[in-house]
């Protein structure tokens, strides 16, 4: 039997400033599918998706809804007409409660004007019991995890009673098992006949998930094919024009002598509780272990973040004091965050601001006078090296796809020239041909004798990319792998000691 089309974009074309984001694009979503669609950063990806829900307006094209033209001029426009979307990077009134967030701007009131405080609460236990989620409606947003506040932006969507839910990276900060979690939702509502489309560059997922899938790549669609018909390294050639080698380098770096010593670490705030270890020069070592196991707390601890109770850090046998950020960085510390729109780009700033704000002292002149020359200069490099896709160095940085943002602030972090680098998530939302690219700079920087410190919560990664593992579980550190001989196995068994 044939499928209702849902959804069908058509010629979909957006330029911007020095470029042309997308090219006469065609989707067609039908009820009851899951709708993949791939392709590298800066494919276009997103841009079509923000075309279709009114943040973006389209120059030229077509979209119908269940046979009805439509032309949404604003998010609001689009979720009141069936069309949602569960973006990669979380906009949420953090202040306020789950509950606040869910039904914000459209709140239940009683008499026209006073709002239904027991209603709302009702309808949001309801739909969290609908959808197998377990939050307080109560809680206060900020106290919460990414991955919960992401079911709580699913739940929004739901709510909506939409027909086409856009779903874009949805997994990039979810454990295996909220992962599964998800599944089962997208499952529940594709049975019922709505129309999803899936973003992720996750290639066992979207095979796992999808019926249909779209590749795009430099803003143009180039091939829809149902998803039994492609085979990974099919996407991957239609995704970056060319056969795709290993996943992963080379392992060229060769460890030397202890460089990081840790003792003793425990934070004020947070869970982390007597965490030690050390890590020599030129040695690459991963952080695992579930959400909230301490992976992250142990590098916004290091970095001075995160305020520390107790605990030494020592860099080449001198002690680090590391109190804040600011003298982090001037004890060569470096930290890439896992939250990159909250915490790691400045969105109201072009990309040669966002690359030099951490290196400025290198571009003054006479004590107080900032160098053109030089911050284009180390700008164009950092751009260069990361093959950053960017029209210019003018170009605001909220305009660039979500990885070439993560490429920029990665290569503000190495005009800092650090001797230690903290990677929380370093490839989170970034396609596969970038990620190997990536993983290239990390192993470079290893060469060169920096020391590495990385947080994954792909495993596969950590053992590709890793020369030994530290597990975390519950805030301690439950054991140490070498990535050379462990598996997943071994991994997850330690990850669920103190769980």
């Amino acid at each position: 039997m044939e499928q209702t089309v849902l959804l069908q974009m058509k010629d979909i074309t957006k330029n911007f400033p020095g470029v042309k984001a997308l090219d006469k694009v065609s989707l067609e979503v039908k009820a009851g599918t899951v709708h993949a669609l791939m392709g590298e950063n800066g494919a276009g990806k997103s841009t079509l998706m923000k075309c279709l829900f009114g943040i973006y307006n389209k120059d030229s094209g077509h979209i119908y809804l269940e046979g009805r033209e439509i032309n949404f001029s604003s998010s609001k426009e689009a979720l009141n007409n069936g069309v949602a979307m569960v973006h990669q990077e979380l906009n949420q009134a953090l202040k306020r409660s789950v509950m606040d967030n869910l039904w914000l701007g459209r709140y239940p009131k009683t008499a026209g004007f006073v709002v239904n405080e027991k209603k709302m609460y009702h309808d949001t236990v309801e739909i969290f019991n609908e959808l197998g989620i377990d939050v307080d409606p109560h809680r206060i947003m900020s106290t919460m995890p990414v991955s919960q506040r992401q079911m709580v932006e699913i739940a929004k969507a739901v709510s909506y009673h939409s027909k086409i839910i856009v779903f874009d990276e949805p997994t990039s900060s979810l454990t295996e098992e909220e992962v599964e979690h998800l599944f089962r939702i997208i499952n529940m509502l594709r049975d019922r006949g709505l129309g999803i489309i899936y973003i992720s560059h996750k290639m066992a997922e979207i095979k796992r998930i999808s019926d249909e899938i779209t590749i795009m790549r430099d803003g143009q669609h180039i091939a829809t094919k149902p998803a039994a018909e492609l085979e990974m390294n099919d996407i991957i050639r239609l995704m970056v024009g060319r056969e795709l080698g290993n996943q992963f380098p080379e392992k060229t770096n060769k460890p030397g002598e202890t460089y990081l010593e840790v003792k003793n670490l425990s934070g004020m705030y947070n869970q982390l509780h007597d965490v030690s270890f050390t890590a020599r020069r030129g040695e690459i070592l991963g952080l695992a272990g579930l959400d909230g196991s301490g992976r992250t707390e142990t590098l916004e601890t290091i970095f001075g973040v995160a305020t520390r109770k107790t605990g030494t850090i020592l860099l080449g046998g001198r002690e680090c004091k590391n109190k804040n950020p600011r003298q982090s960085i001037k004890n060569r510390f470096a930290l890439l965050t896992e939250e990159r729109r909250a915490t790691g780009i400045f969105s109201i700033l072009n990309i040669r601001e966002n690359t030099v704000i951490s290196s400025l002292k290198k571009h003054k002149r006479f004590g107080f006078v900032l160098s053109s020359k030089s911050m284009k200069a180390d700008t164009q490099w950092s751009i260069d090296a990361m093959h950053t896709k960017t029209p210019s160095q003018e170009t605001k940085i909220r305009a660039l796809s979500g990885g070439n943002q993560q490429k920029v602030i990665i290569g503000r972090w190495l005009l800092t020239d650090p001797e230690v680098l903290l990677l929380d998530e370093p490839t989170r939302g970034i396609d596969v041909g970038a990620k190997y690219e990536i993983y290239q700079l990390i192993l470079d920087l290893a060469n060169r004798g920096k020391t590495v410190l990385m947080v994954s919560s792909e495993m596969p990664e950590l053992l590709g990319v890793c020369d030994r593992i530290l597990v975390m579980s519950g805030g301690q550190l439950a054991g140490e792998v070498d990535a050379k001989t462990a598996t997943q196995e071994d991994i997850m068994r330690l990850a669920a000691k103190y769980v």
